[in-house]
């Protein structure tokens, strides 16, 4: 996504697997993802290519995330046994959901603009810093 970012024009799978060092399989797979998020479109032909729908602006981490990955959990209940067969009494329910409240949001605050701006800062030997 970042590379679609930097390139306002579009992309082709294969140029966007070789920057970003991916076998080509498995970057379809996250494109076929995107566009069924309506984050990507693939442009058929013989000078096919994938370009974002969205401003850049508009798109952040967390449904990058969502739309490759699925929901933004670090762990639920479902993960240990004793909350598993008892979740009401579960002291570490609370502590699951802040976690992954605080992951949702943090990734909420970070756009994809913002990640291919820090790219190209980076690449010029500038460092960013994401702390928490």
């Amino acid at each position: 996504m970042v590379e679609l970012a930097r390139r306002p024009e579009g992309a082709t799978g294969r140029r966007i697997a070789e920057n970003q060092h991916l076998p080509v399989a498995y970057l379809e797979q996250i494109l076929a993802r995107l566009r069924s998020a309506n984050m990507v479109a693939s442009i058929r032909g013989a000078k096919g290519k994938f370009v974002l729908t969205q401003k850049p602006e508009t798109i952040t981490l967390a449904r990058i995330v969502e739309a490759v990955e699925g929901p933004i959990i670090i762990a639920e209940c479902d993960d240990v046994p004793y909350c598993h067969s008892n979740p009401s009494v579960c002291v570490l329910r609370r502590v699951y959901e802040g976690a992954n409240r605080v992951l949702r949001e943090y990734l909420e605050g970070i756009t994809l603009a913002e990640l291919a701006r820090q790219q190209e800062a980076q690449e010029a030997g500038e460092h960013s810093d994401y702390s928490i």
